[in-house]
Parts: structure tokens; C-alpha cells; sequence
């Protein structure tokens, strides 16, 4: 059952977890019913919702596999699954993680296209009713997609714990650079190939994003040579925080701690879950704040 907190979203419990649904989620539904219209609008957005919860409910139990603490917030455009270690993790881990995603998306959408009797790989069949065809858009394609090696999608954050081992002072850098890089290179081809053009707005969102972060370092004029790992994720959140982007800040941070647990970040983290008005969430990172501190003394 839903309750009320606040002004700022609502909540439930699912599995164990607790799910907030912020404003911006149900707007961002209500643009897909009107921008599809009819029987197909509400199939697109009924399934957007459906697995977009599925994703993150695939991150949240991975995260509780490893004894860690989870929750999902839906919102505009997007849903993410934050959790706090109860101990450093493993890079498979934090891989794995990035990774339960996509696959619980992804097998639950198959299973419904098959209990539908339709072939996932079968275009007379994807195209058979509105059904098919939301399933196969919101719960397929967009799992495959969410694996590309671009931040801040999920393959991005398997790719980065990949090289935090080989370059772990230069790899958020090279990774952002690699993701801005590679999604221009599929906004051209979005604007390009008519058939591309269903990823254009998906590129752009993403492409915008990847600039924030750029944006929010270059405006301190400091680059990223000589700095450790934990100063470019600070320096990244402050800057999100000053244009009050405080949900992709909070998502950045939630991501760096759980590859490093540090107590400045885990107080940013903090900082942007009370400008959104997530006071629970704000102080048990003011608690993993402290935790982390005292581990290092």
C-alpha cells in the first residue's frame, strides 16, 4: 500500500525494499500516453513502468546477495537501485550487480513474449498486436541497450570495474571520455539512418547527461590529471549539486562507494538525498559517513 512522504514522492515496500516513486516518474508516463496515444500508449507506458521496477528490483536483490542494503527510486526518464555495502565488495561483485539489471529485464520480457506465443527474434511477431510489440521495446531492446559500455549505463559501470584495475587513477576519465565519444557517435547516426532514428532522444538524454559531468568539472577549471579517483567523484558530485542536479549526483556518489567506501562522499551523498527531501536516506549515508571514517583511524 502506498504512503505519503511528503510532497516529494511516495513510497511502498516490494520484496524488502523500499520503492519511491517521484513525481517526475508519473509525468514522464503520462508524456509516453500522450506522445503514442490510444491502445499503444498505454502499452508502452504500462510496460515502461513494469520493467523498468523489474531492472532495478534485478539490481536490488543482487545487492542483498551480497549483505548489502537496498533501495529503488523510480523518476523522470529513469529508476535506480541504491545500496550500501556492509563491507567492501569485490569487483565481480560491483560487475555483477551492474549487470542483474539487464538480466532479470530482459528474461522477464522474454518469458512474457513466449507466454504470449510470440518469438522474441521473429519480426511478424513482435509487430503482431501493441502488446508484443511494448514488451519486446520496453523489456528486450532497452536491457541490451542498457549494456552498452557508455556511462551512466549499466554496461559503463561493469567496464569501469573493469579498469579500475588497469588504470585505477585514469580510468573514470577515460571511461567518461569514451562515453561522450561513442554516444555523439550514435547521435549522428540517430539523425543520419532513418532506421536508427528511435534512439535519438535516448542518445541525446544521454549525451546531455555525460556533458553535466564534464560541465561540473570544467566549471572549477581543474582537470582530472593528478587527482585520485575519490577528489574527481567529489569534485563531480559538487558540481552536479550546484546546478541542483541532485539525483544524478546522489547516483554517482551511491556507484563510487560502493567501489571505495569513503566518508566524504558517502556526506555528499548525503547532502543530495536532503535536498530531495529523502531524510531517511540522508542519514543512514550520515551514518556510512561516520562508519567509513572510523574504519580508517
Amino acid at each position: 500500500m502506498l504512503k505519503d512522504r511528503g510532497a516529494h514522492f511516495r513510497s511502498f515496500t516490494l520484496l524488502g525494499f523500499r520503492v519511491e516513486i517521484r513525481p517526475g516518474f508519473i509525468i514522464f508516463l503520462g508524456l509516453v500516453v500522450f506522445i503514442y496515444g490510444g491502445s499503444l500508449g498505454l502499452w508502452v507506458a504500462g510496460t515502461l513502468a513494469a520493467f523498468t521496477l523489474i531492472h532495478e528490483l534485478g539490481h536490488a536483490l543482487a545487492a542483498r546477495a551480497t549483505g548489502a542494503h537496498a533501495e529503488i527510486s523510480l523518476d523522470f526518464l529513469a529508476g535506480y537501485a541504491s545500496y550500501l555495502p556492509s563491507r567492501p565488495l569485490a569487483r565481480w561483485e560491483r560487475a555483477g550487480i551492474a549487470a542483474a539489471g539487464s538480466f532479470a529485464q530482459g528474461t522477464v520480457a522474454t518469458i512474457a513474449m513466449f507466454l504470449l506465443g510470440a518469438n522474441p527474434l521473429s519480426r511478424s511477431d513482435i509487430l503482431r498486436n501493441d502488446a508484443t510489440l511494448s514488451i519486446w521495446w520496453a523489456g528486450i531492446v532497452l536491457a541490451v541497450v542498457n549494456l552498452i559500455p557508455v556511462i551512466p549505463l549499466d554496461g559503463g559501470a561493469i567496464v569501469s570495474a573493469a579498469l579500475e584495475k588497469i588504470a585505477p587513477r585514469r580510468g573514470a576519465s577515460f571511461m567518461m571520455w569514451f562515453s561522450v565519444v561513442l554516444t555523439s557517435a550514435g547521435l549522428v547516426a540517430s539523425v543520419t539512418y532513418e532506421a536508427a532514428r528511435s534512439f535519438l532522444s535516448l542518445t541525446a538524454i544521454l549525451l546531455i547527461m555525460q556533458l553535466q559531468i564534464f560541465g561540473a568539472r570544467n566549471r572549477r577549471g581543474i582537470t582530472t590529471s593528478g587527482l585520485s579517483q575519490t577528489e574527481y567523484i567529489i569534485l563531480v558530485m559538487s558540481g552536479l549539486q550546484r546546478v541542483e542536479n541532485y539525483q544524478e549526483a546522489a547516483k554517482i556518489g551511491a556507484e563510487a562507494f560502493r567501489q571505495q567506501p569513503n566518508s566524504f562522499i558517502a556526506a555528499k551523498i548525503s547532502q543530495s538525498l536532503s535536498a530531495l527531501g529523502d531524510h531517511d536516506g540522508a542519514q543512514a549515508w550520515m551514518r556510512a559517513a561516520e562508519q567509513a571514517s572510523l574504519s580508517r583511524k
